[in-house]
């Protein structure tokens, strides 16, 4: 979001959880178009998949569409 004065926030962090640099989470929480590969494994993980998200983020800002899953309507079979 946009704020009056022109600045990025960040909005909807109901779903985060803090974890220190060397622990792993567990939980399977997100939408899935941008789900990275380590949660849908459901091995651990950890921050590099923020990378990942904000990698699908920056990708549908330059071509208008999800590189995963655009005509899904299905979340499994996005995963797939």
């Amino acid at each position: 979001m946009v704020c009056s004065d022109g600045y990025v926030k960040l909005i909807d962090l109901g779903t985060c959880k803090k974890i220190n640099g060397t622990e792993k989470t567990f939980t399977m929480i997100g939408t899935p178009n941008y789900m990275a590969p380590e949660t849908l494994a459901g091995k651990g993980y950890s921050f590099p998949v923020d990378l990942w998200s904000l990698g699908i983020v920056i990708f549908e800002f330059m071509a208008g569409y999800v590189p995963y899953g655009e005509d899904a309507e299905d979340p499994l079979q996005i995963y797939q």
